[in-house]
């Protein structure tokens, strides 16, 4: 027994006698930085995968931030909501949280329509649609589940009883309606409704309609349409006949954006089209607008208005026939414009339509920004746009014009494309070619002014009497 015990306690002192190895300063930190380096890179690993899964959910975002280039030509107004949020980007913001009561007596008016006494299958189908909504966005959305679920049934059931009681006549609007007591509101919610960073997926939309008013096919398109001919009129006749199964719908703006597409290009090929954002403009026009002389310096040139004039082309409205002011024409020497206004609606839509296509997937239109390219051009001054507003082509109250000016020019700066892709290639090149001509640069260089003119008759005049 005692040697036993003796054991123990001859096993104990030996263990607490052992000597531990100890480990130097080095050693300790260099353990540290091992453990903290693979600490790191499990991390990164998880980072990647999870990026690389984001990214696969996100390759279709057609739901942008509006780039800080595009939002300082204009104003803060012309990306964000001024009364009325839509999606998850401004969700709850400052400023719009007041509407946000009505959107409940849309989302009551609505289901009132349909006799229907709850939302409870709208919320069931926004549900289902959740997971593919978010991918919608390029922006990590930080809300939950449910905020998300609610804001798409509020806001996509306000949208579409919005279009319901526009549509309606007069005679059976609701004396307390919101729009018929507030009707300076329109213009603002036409405005707010066409705002890249204030959508949601049209597919969501689509859903909510068919399970409210009904599987009815292109109905909700059409009245999105004219809803927003409300701003921008067009014929009736010319919506109804739009083929919408051609248009691209990934939420109102595009629908829109697409709608104006005219018809004889619509199905142009964009695949050829090169898109970056750009700091400086690309040499689209002649660099010296101010001199007489003109050397063609590549295919990307084209003279500005009073250049042009010089060389005796004209400038027409153009007469509307598809509805689009993208339709630009030229023929024996006189060029054709659609008639545009130039305002704070006008500015919201072409900043919002360039900024759409610049996040749209590589190879989609680039329209906008082409007429945007294409006017900047002609655009040099203020004197620019003095010529076009006394041909009807530019209405700018309350722009003054070198407001104008400023903003096709600043517009242009911020892409750089490929001129012999877009759709609008031959008109540059038959409008420089016209201006390169003989008889052009006869008439710009000896009849710019009425001395010129004068001397040059009178110096045939001569010639012919010598003659004789």
């Amino acid at each position: 027994m005692e040697n036993g015990e003796h054991q123990a306690i001859t096993i104990a002192e030996s263990d607490s006698n052992q000597e531990l190895p100890v480990r130097s300063t080095n050693e300790i930190e260099e353990s540290t930085n091992v453990e903290s380096i693979i600490h790191m890179q499990r991390r990164l690993n998880e980072i990647k995968r999870e990026g690389i899964q984001n990214l696969r959910e996100r390759q279709n975002a057609f739901i942008c931030k509006v780039p800080q280039s595009l939002i300082e030509i204009g104003s803060p107004r012309d990306n964000e909501p001024e009364i009325v949020s839509i999606g998850p980007y401004h969700h709850s913001k400052d400023g719009v949280l007041e509407f946000e009561s009505y959107k409940w007596q849309f989302l009551h008016s609505l289901l009132s329509r349909t006799n229907q006494s709850h939302a409870v299958h709208l919320r069931q189908a926004m549900k289902e649609l959740e997971r593919e909504a978010r991918t919608w966005y390029s922006e990590p959305i930080e809300i939950s589940s449910e905020q998300f679920i609610e804001m798409m049934v509020l806001d996509g059931c306000f949208i579409i009883e919005l279009f319901q009681q526009v549509s309606e006549s007069e005679d059976s609007v609701n004396a307390n309606s919101l729009l018929f007591r507030k009707t300076w509101l329109i213009p603002i919610l036409i405005r707010d409704l066409l705002k890249l960073e204030n959508q949601l997926p049209f597919f969501v939309l689509e859903r909510l309609f068919n399970l409210s008013i009904g599987d009815t096919s292109d109905l909700l398109s059409l009245q999105a349409l004219k809803f927003f001919n409300l701003a921008l009129p067009r014929s009736l006749e010319l919506l109804k006949n739009i083929k919408f199964h051609d248009l691209a719908k990934n939420h109102l703006l595009d629908l829109f954006q697409s709608s104006y597409l005219p018809f004889s290009i619509s199905s142009r090929n964009s695949s050829n089209i090169q898109i970056r954002i750009s700091p400086n403009l690309i040499n689209l026009c002649t660099s010296s607008h101010g001199s007489q002389e003109y050397h063609p310096l590549s295919d990307q040139s084209m003279p500005c208005v009073t250049r042009l004039r010089l060389a005796g082309i004209k400038f027409r409205p153009q007469k509307n026939i598809n509805g689009s002011f993208l339709d630009i024409n030229f023929d024996k020497g006189v060029l054709k414009i659609p008639p545009t206004t130039i305002n704070d609606f006008t500015s919201t839509i072409l900043i919002n339509c360039v900024a759409l296509e610049q996040c749209s997937p590589q190879g989609s239109s680039t329209y906008f920004f082409e007429y945007i390219a294409f006017m900047s051009c002609l655009i040099s001054s203020g004197r620019d746009v003095t010529f076009l507003c006394d041909d009807g082509i530019i209405t700018n109250f309350p722009y003054n014009d070198l407001q104008v000016a400023h903003l096709f020019r600043k517009l242009a700066e911020k892409v750089v494309f490929n001129i012999r892709g877009c759709y609008l290639s031959k008109k540059f090149r038959e409008v420089e070619a016209y201006y390169s001509s003989n008889w052009a640069t006869l008439r710009r260089t000896y009849f710019s002014n009425p001395w010129s003119s004068i001397s040059v008759v009178s110096a045939s005049v001569l010639l012919a009497m010598t003659t004789i």
